[in-house]
């Protein structure tokens, strides 16, 4: 045979084998669609309305130290682990916006990519209203990301890294006034509810940036600074007058200065407080100035009830629960004492808890605690309706090394028997 035929065969049989390919590549798209298909007849959810798929993969959704769903963007977790299942999984988790309503991002100065992560997330939440939980100090182009979708911010957490994660305090201080004072006049906070800063003691909030943030955000009902130290930058009066917050239900105010001098909260209902950290003469204006309808005050390691505490309770007589959480055992037994000698204050006080802690040797003893509590019930037993009382003791374990009489609720089994609810132990 001459060369040309063999050529000619050798082109007649790559012709056959490419066709022979073409024929395998259709027949294996033909078998992935039917694998589709089968796969969707067999997926239980695949077969669900929407709507039920859809609560399902809400409910999937990873817990974390933030609200459910707030979490960081991972392959192996909810919802980008629906986009890797099926086409089926990724369709529905695609056409439901609320997967994609909240974020958890934690952004090192030089994140590649953050901005269009955002974006991309953004995209598929769709006009839900948005919640996000930054972690981290943001590059200008990720803030401009996020203050574009500023009409849709419902939550709003910043958390600034920790002085060890920062490398220089000053551009902290810097970038924080830019993310907030460089903001534009213009730009619309009108659907923020939840407002949550966490700060640093050592890095300094300009007070009057912050002014012009809360300025924006008209049905702001939840605001919580930790660790925020604002200072004056203006001598405008204006400026430093207090700032209505007329829709303001819950502050939480923990380890900073100054705050409670320029806000006022006339509809307030829950207040949560770092007492040592505040100044009193500062919570009593704070009081008298707003004169909310506070229902809930917590307290926070407070060590002594001092009488400016005393003009606090007066000026809050709307109150029905007091929650001091981590007080000295001194404290405590000045608050029992205060409550049976002031009858006339607090009169709509139902729930009183105490979760208390041994901290000095010649502090009052669990015994001499439960004895006041004992008054204060007698004082109050046609007024409470909730006691709990735990006596912590940090160098020991049980009840017997707290100090605390083997069945505590004898003392109290009249009330018991009155159907009031009382727990005094050791277990939180």
């Amino acid at each position: 045979m001459s060369t040309e035929g063999i050529a000619a065969q050798i082109e007649r049989v790559s012709l056959e084998i490419e066709r022979q390919r073409d024929v395998l590549r259709k027949l294996e798209s033909s078998k992935s669609l039917l694998q589709q298909q089968l796969n969707a007849l067999r997926d239980p959810i695949a077969r669900l309305p929407l709507e039920i798929s859809s609560e399902i993969f809400m409910q999937c959704l990873p817990e974390s130290d933030y609200p459910r769903g707030c979490v960081q963007p991972k392959v192996h977790l909810a919802p980008l682990l629906f986009l890797n299942i099926s086409h089926a999984w990724t369709n529905i988790a695609l056409a439901n916006p609320s997967l994609w309503a909240s974020i958890h991002i934690v952004l090192p100065r030089a994140c590649t990519g953050s901005a269009e992560l955002l974006e991309m997330w953004f995209r598929r939440a769709r006009s839900r209203p948005l919640q996000i939980f930054l972690e981290g100090i943001c590059d200008p182009l990720v803030a401009s990301t996020i203050l574009q979708r500023s009409p849709q911010f419902q939550s709003l957490t910043i958390t600034l890294p920790s002085a060890d994660d920062s490398q220089d305090q000053s551009d902290d201080e810097d970038e924080l006034s830019e993310f907030f004072g460089g903001i534009d006049p213009k730009m619309e906070l009108s659907s923020l509810k939840v407002l949550e800063l966490n700060g640093r003691q050592d890095v300094q909030w300009y007070w009057l940036p912050f002014r012009q943030l809360l300025c924006r955000c008209p049905k702001l009902v939840e605001l919580g600074l930790q660790d925020i130290v604002f200072i004056q930058d203006s001598d405008d009066e204006a400026a430093l007058e207090p700032l209505v917050l007329p829709r303001l239900r819950i502050l939480t105010y923990f380890e900073g200065f100054y705050a409670l001098d320029w806000i006022s909260a006339p509809r307030l209902k829950t207040l949560n407080l770092l007492a040592e950290a505040i100044s009193k003469r500062s919570f009593n204006s704070f009081l008298r100035r707003s004169s909310p309808p506070l229902r809930r005050l917590w307290l926070h390691e407070a060590l002594h009830f001092d009488p400016s505490f005393g003009e606090s309770m007066a000026l809050i007589p709307t109150l029905a629960q007091l929650e001091c959480l981590s007080p000295s055992t001194l404290f405590a037994k000045q608050l029992f004492d205060f409550l049976v000698h002031n009858p006339h204050l607090l009169p709509n006080l139902r729930i009183l808890k105490v979760d208390s802690i041994i901290r000095y040797p010649n502090e009052p003893s669990p015994l001499d605690v439960l004895d006041a509590l004992a008054h204060v019930l007698s004082a109050r037993r046609t007024m409470l309706k909730s006691v709990r009382l735990t006596i912590h003791d940090p160098y020991q374990n049980g009840p017997s090394h707290v100090g605390l009489p083997d069945d505590p609720l004898a003392l109290f089994r009249e009330y018991l028997d009155d159907g009031m609810g009382i727990y005094i132990g050791t277990e939180t």
